[in-house]
């Protein structure tokens, strides 16, 4: 939940592809990428002087795309084009990393046909996703792919994704490494609790997407509080996304699978995807460990390319000390679980909760919750002398990429909270509140200090007791 964007083109087409490949846990319906034939390939000089190129986007006889018709073996890509793409290969490298189905190397990575549309280039979905405004590609953390760098991919396809016969720098025809995805900044603080499985979990060739939990318990001989958590990612090349929650009865340490979404019963505590950042909490306040904690770690594996023989043990890295902070920090759950989403149809929800406690509270971090149908979620504090403002603001929802975003904003007696959810709802079925694939969710996890401590309060007591309407 606690990762900041730490943004970086180098995931700006980077996610293209591997998003396109998760389609079956977003529920969006993006066309498939993953390796086609000559995919990977290394291209060995310029091309020959008798290469044709193909005269555009439009497809062909029998619907085929006329987009770069199979030149002779060892085409190079223009130096432009092979620069927007260095950006993406800390991802989309030799080897790819987080998930991401292939290599975007050498004009041939472009070029291999995708196997959900065979008529259609993978450098076209290229093109498609990153101006998909519905669901742009990458997604959050990372920013859109700016203007110049859209310019240069839309004019080389609309050319017919002519080769290139100059030797780009690193070798023709595409960078071989990409530097790596930006990882989490350096902790101020030297960890003491080390969040891992009992045993390495085997992640299984034959699926795509895999979600796997763990428990893990701490029992502190005396109160402290978590002051930073930084995620740990083992198996580079198929951690997609981490989501660490805190829970009130324990579960097994060793790794099984399990729903996507979590239970019910648990708080979204922090969150990692690539491109995202660690937390240090401010230092007004800390989350408690007193008696036992309960710790639920959620890996999600995408193995896109059926890689045999992977282990994985990520986790989480706390840092934490018996010097109290001023404050517990706790999360609450604003939103609602009164909701239904009728069949074929789009539900718009605000949920309006009035806070009435005190001391005054700290908002200081914010992660939107929802499922597969969740399409845009955000929060505002409503009135007060400095008027609406906003506590997040995502726009343009995505399951696989929910993270901590941080905010400021102070919240007093009388205050009204509201949160707003989106779903579209394409089944033959209503959608309700729940934790299964079929369900939904509207959570907005807010982290906030002091903690309150009003008789029958809970973490869930704002989304039990608002009140919403839909526009």
């Amino acid at each position: 939940m606690m990762s900041q964007p730490h943004h970086s083109i180098a995931l700006s087409l980077a996610l293209v592809l591997v998003a396109a490949n998760t389609a079956s846990c977003t529920g969006k319906s993006p066309d498939s990428i993953s390796p086609g034939a000559g995919a990977g390939g290394d291209s060995s000089g310029p091309p020959p002087d008798d290469v044709t190129v193909g005269s555009g986007l439009a497809a062909g006889a029998g619907g085929e795309s006329s987009l770069g018709s199979g030149p002779p073996a060892g085409p190079s890509l223009p130096c432009d084009v092979d620069a927007v793409l260095q950006d993406c290969r800390g991802c989309h490298g030799e080897k790819p990393a987080f998930g991401a189905p292939m290599p975007l190397v050498t004009y041939a990575d472009l070029m291999a046909p995708a196997p959900s549309d065979p008529g259609k280039k993978v450098a076209e979905l290229v093109k498609a996703r990153i101006h998909d405004d519905a669901h742009p590609m990458p997604p959050l953390p990372n920013p859109r792919v700016d203007a110049s760098k859209m310019a240069v991919v839309d004019t080389w396809l609309s050319a017919g994704a002519p080769v290139s016969n100059v030797d780009c720098g690193g070798g023709a025809g595409g960078g071989k490494g990409g530097a790596e995805p930006p990882g989490p900044k350096p902790l101020s603080c030297a960890p003491d609790t080390l969040i891992r499985p009992a045993a390495p979990f085997a992640i299984d060739p034959g699926s795509i997407d895999q979600y796997v939990c763990y428990g893990f318990d701490v029992t502190p001989s005396k109160k402290r509080h978590v002051t930073a958590l930084a995620p740990k990612i083992d198996n580079k090349a198929l951690v997609h996304h981490l989501l660490l929650f805190q829970t009130d009865q324990a579960e097994s340490p060793t790794p099984k699978a399990c729903q996507a979404f979590g239970s019910v019963g648990w708080r979204l505590i922090a969150g990692w995807a690539p491109g995202g950042d660690n937390l240090e909490l401010p230092p007004e306040a800390g989350f408690p460990e007193a008696g036992t904690t309960h710790w639920v770690m959620q890996v999600h594996y995408n193995n896109s390319q059926h890689l045999a023989n992977q282990t994985d043990e990520s986790g989480y890295d706390l840092c934490t000390t018996d010097q109290l902070r001023p404050n517990d920090a706790e999360v609450m759950g604003l939103g609602s679980i009164n909701f239904s989403i009728e069949p074929h149809s789009k539900l718009d929800l605000s949920c309006d909760y009035t806070f009435y406690s005190s001391p005054k509270i700290h908002l200081f971090g914010a992660s939107p919750h929802m499922h597969l149908r969740g399409r845009a979620m955000s929060s505002v504090k409503l009135g007060g002398p400095m008027g609406q403002q906003t506590i997040v603001d995502s726009p343009n929802f995505d399951f696989n990429t929910q993270i901590e975003y941080p905010t400021s904003v102070d919240v007093a007696f009388g205050d009204t909270l509201r949160t707003r959810c989106v779903w579209e709802n394409d089944t033959a079925s209503a959608i309700k509140f729940g934790e299964n694939t079929g369900d939904e969710m509207c959570f907005d996890f807010v982290a906030y200090y002091p903690k309150v401590t009003a008789p029958l309060w809970s973490w869930t007591t704002p989304s039990l007791s608002a009140s919403c309407k839909s526009q």
